[in-house]
Parts: C-alpha cells; structure tokens; sequence
C-alpha cells in the first residue's frame, strides 16, 4: 500500500484508483514512436569488433542519405578511451559532432548518464521524427558497477575492499572444504559472495532501477557484452558454448541478440534472438562489411519469404494467448450422375461428379480441335 502524508504529518492510504498517474497515448502515435526501433545485444569475446559494429550504423545512415542534423548516437562508455578513439575515422565526418560520450566510472555515474542521454534522444526525436541510438558498452561492468554500489551502501566499502577483507575468511573456509574433498580446492576472492542472500537487492539497483527503464525507452538501443561460459544445455547458446557476460536476464530484455566471432582475418556474426521472425540465421562472414547492413538484408529477404510475423501475433504469444488454429470450411457431399458406357451386350453403370463429367466433356472437346 502507497503511504503519503497529509500537511499536518499524519499518514494515510494513497487512493490511487482515482490518480491518474499515466497519460495514455493513442495507439497510431505509439506505434510511431516505438515499433521500429531497435532493442539489441551484441556479444563476444574482446576484440571481436563489437565497438566497430555500431560505429558502423553511422555509416550505413550516411549511406541512406540522412543528414546530419537527423543524426544523434549516446554511448554509455565503461571501457578504456582507446577502444573508441581508435575508431574515430568509421565515424562519417558530418556526424561526429552528433556522437556524444559518457565516460563512466562507477553505478552513480552510469544511471546519470543514461538520464541524460534519455532527454537527448527524446529532445532528437521531437525536433526531427527520427530515432537516434543509445548505446552501452560491456553490460558485464555495468553488473559489477551495481554490485559494487550495493557493497558502499551495506558495508561502507566497495566491492574490491569488501573481498579483500573477506579473503581470509575465504581461504579458512576452502581449507576445511579440501580437508573434505580429500583433495584441493582452489580458493578465489570472488568466493566471498557465496551464501549472499542480498542478490535481490543488488537486482534492484541494476534491473528496476536501470536496466528495465531503458528497455522501455522510445528509441534504438545496442548493448554490448563479452562471453561467459555457458554450461546450461537447454540454452539458447548451448551451441557455442558461451553465453552474454553480466546480469542472465539480459537477453530477455532485447528482439535481437548477435553473437561475433574474430578468428584469424575472418569476422562473422551468428543470430540467438530474432523477435518477430520464424527463423535465425548462422554464423555469417562480414569481413570488411557493415554488420549492421548486412543483419537488415537478411532481415529483408526473411520477410519477403514469408518469416516475419505480425506484430499482433507477437503481442499475442506475450500475453500467453493460444494461435486460432485454422478451420477448414466443411465440405458438402458431391453429387453424382449415373453414366452408362460399353456395348449393348456388356453395360457397365458407375457414378460420376457433375464436375468431373463437364472437366472431362472440355477435354474431349480440346481434343476434337487439336486433331482437326
């Protein structure tokens, strides 16, 4: 129950079937401002060329001719400066000023960031009626940014200082652990969160009170992230081997989940999440391509074979409702005419369909012609 106080202190039930709290948008403006846009999760190992990926929208943008005045791309940067500056040249000239950077370093400055960047995009989109793209890098360091601001929080210390002082404990533990086992048991600092019961709260910090808004937000989104391994068979990423770093539910959160691999000169991209489509796609090489273009191609020839499907369906199956299953008309019983055929001495009667007896009079008739 929601508690608000009245002028004098006192406390009383907040009557919130009489507040209107949310403004209900009709449905064409909503489809307008959110069915296109992209919600997407690109993962792989360092170096796979996740950051090069989405540099390269820009390029395709360019491509389609939209000025530089429609452009606006927010990039939520945890990594070394480096990672971007050396990229610097894939960004078209004429947008590099639409291109904003927040360097972060910890929780606090990740969520302002992408407060920030939120008021852009939406300021962007009411000026020109185009989505402009927020972006953020290593979904993993945005997880330890959360855990380590619940650590500060709890303990006064950030996670880095809270397992130090738990390592002792930890290696007292693993001790009588391997004395167990009968043999040795490794020991790491991270062993210091086993037993936590304070997940959910470290949840709240990273899924509701960050993550889940963006989720919502009405323009293009790209996260990024390196791999785990993966030792769920049921997974989707049970093939590989290897799943997105940082907080499991991610993946939930996106349409469109990409996997990039780097091996030798080859550069591949293999589709794990499709929403709104039949079909994936397998690993597929876009050496000294755009990724990104070369993803909406396949898309296209997706949809013009028939694998999209609509986004009622879609809305439909999250909502748990069942597919109508197609009914077939029913079909009258064909009526028949008695035929007659053979000699006098050897009369033979069968039953024939009006339809076929007139199909088999045309056939007669053609055959008639094309012998004279």
């Amino acid at each position: 129950m929601v508690i608000a106080k009245t002028v004098v202190g006192e406390e009383k039930p907040k009557d919130l079937w009489n507040e209107q709290l949310v403004a209900p948008i009709p449905m064409d403006q909503f489809v307008r401002e959110t069915a296109e846009t992209e919600k997407m999760l690109l993962c792989g190992f360092s170096s796979t060329g996740k950051t090069r990926w989405y540099l390269k929208i820009l390029g395709l943008l360019q491509k389609q001719g939209i000025p530089k005045d429609k452009i606006m791309m927010c990039i939520v940067f945890p990594d070394r400066g480096t990672g971007l500056t050396k990229l610097y040249n894939i960004i078209p000239k004429e947008f590099v000023g639409n291109v904003f950077v927040f360097p972060i370093n910890n929780y606090e400055e990740l969520v302002s960031s992408t407060a920030v960047a939120e008021k852009k995009l939406k300021e962007h989109f009411k000026n020109t009626g185009i989505h402009g793209w927020l972006v953020v890098e290593l979904l993993e360091e945005c997880w330890r940014f959360s855990q380590d601001y619940y650590s500060r929080q709890a303990f006064g210390e950030t996670l880095a200082d809270y397992l130090a002082l738990q390592r002792e404990s930890v290696k007292e533990r693993m001790k009588k652990i391997s004395k167990q086992a009968g043999k040795e048991v490794e020991d790491t600092a991270f062993q210091a969160l086993e037993g936590w019961k304070d997940w959910t709260i470290i949840k709240f910090f990273h899924n509701f009170n960050w993550i889940d808004r963006i989720k919502k937000m009405p323009f293009n989104i790209l996260f990024t992230a390196e791999v785990r391994e993966e030792d769920d068979k049921d997974s989707i990423f049970a093939s590989i081997g290897n799943r997105p770093a940082g907080e499991k539910d991610n993946i939930h959160r996106v349409d469109t989940v990409l996997y990039l691999k780097h091996s030798g000169d080859k550069f591949t991209q293999q589709c794990f999440k499709l929403t709104g489509y039949d079909r994936l796609y397998s690993a597929y090489d876009i050496t000294g391509k755009n990724g990104f273009e070369e993803h909406k191609k396949i898309l296209k020839k997706f949809e013009d074979s028939g694998y999209k499907s609509s986004a009622i369906e879609e809305l439909e199956k999250e909502a748990g409702i069942p597919t109508p299953q197609k009914v077939e008309p029913k079909k009258e019983p064909e009526k028949t005419i008695e035929v007659i055929s053979g000699t006098p001495t050897g009369q033979t009667t069968t039953q024939v369909s009006k339809e076929d007896l007139v199909k088999k009079e045309k056939k007669s008739d053609v055959d008639w012609e094309v012998s004279l």
